[in-house]
């Protein structure tokens, strides 16, 4: 027979722990009449005799005492169900986000307006670097980098590559011309980040700063890039999608090139079910992959 009243098996674990069902209705501030009532009915419900009853006090038969083990395991269940519960209702706390400044400073601020009106408790802390995460990284929460993970204890969350394209202000445009071919940024002013890779599409890149006499801005930081893109610098190589939301930049197709950063986000093992990093988590992948003018620079493998 099916129970479904959890009271009944909590005050059984109340008689069964105290040995006594006087001693259970001290413990539980519950009538010890109430107690024995629902003693009976679980027992009638079970067909099964749970406790042996003397003058000395109330003793688990042997089947009494294999159920309470199981009774035990069902009420750290609840317990569990209940905190996690009681945490989504309440979220708070601090999240440490490692993100590379680019992420982190620019694609991420725009899209926590929701995520804090829905968990006004829980604060966000963001370091950005170009570099990796520091060995171990016990203090960091969440990890949204153009590293891999190297660390045995990281959970890989999601793992995808950014496409990037030349892109110019529209007032570069206007008074230097619009380049047409990937040849034509020979006689453009360029941006250029110094962490960009030398190898595979990017060799392309590469070379071409390495021979240009005019690469008029450089910099560590992809936040810097995209300022002195907008403020008309010069060309660089900007994410697909950034155009939506900067009108004044223009994405230039230069004989289809487009080379991909791959990104990771992931987390410590330890964080992965902590119910307030998880949903921040979810609130990033909804964000940075679902969304249609994000997703269209952050496109998952």
């Amino acid at each position: 027979m099916s129970i479904r009243d959890w009271d009944k098996l909590r005050l059984f674990l109340a008689v069964a722990r105290a040995r006594s069902f006087n001693d259970a209705a001290q413990r539980t501030n519950i009538d010890q009449s109430t107690i024995s009532r629902h003693m009976v009915a679980l027992e009638k419900d079970l067909g099964l005799t749970l406790f042996n009853r003397s003058a000395r006090g109330s003793f688990l038969t042997p089947v009494g005492e294999a159920i309470s083990q199981l009774v035990v395991d069902i009420e750290a269940t609840v317990k569990h169900v209940d905190a996690r519960v009681a945490e989504e209702m309440g979220l708070s706390g601090k999240i440490r986000l490692w993100a590379s400044d680019g992420i982190g400073g620019y694609w991420l601020p725009p899209r926590m307006k929701e995520f804090h009106r829905r968990y006004p408790g829980i604060t966000i802390e963001v370091m950005t670097s170009p570099a990796a995460p520091p060995p171990g990284g016990e203090d960091v929460d969440v990890h949204f980098t153009w590293h891999e993970p190297k660390s045995r204890e990281a959970v890989l969350l999601s793992h995808g590559k950014m496409t990037l394209k030349p892109c110019a202000a529209i007032e570069y445009l206007k008074m230097h011309g619009t380049p047409k071919t990937l040849s034509d940024l020979q006689h453009h002013r360029l941006c250029n980040h110094l962490h960009y890779p030398h190898t595979g599409d990017w060799k392309v890149w590469s070379d071409l700063i390495s021979s240009h006499p005019r690469v008029t801005y450089t910099t560590n930081s992809s936040w810097a890039l995209g300022e002195a893109t907008i403020s008309g610098i010069g060309v660089s190589l900007q994410p697909v999608g950034v155009e939506a939301r900067e009108p004044n930049l223009k994405i230039l197709d230069l004989d289809g090139y487009a080379p991909k950063m791959e990104f990771w986000l992931s987390c410590p093992k330890k964080n992965k079910d902590v119910p307030r990093i998880r949903v921040f988590i979810d609130y990033i992948k909804s964000e940075f992959f679902l969304n249609p003018v994000v997703g269209s620079a952050f496109m998952l493998e």
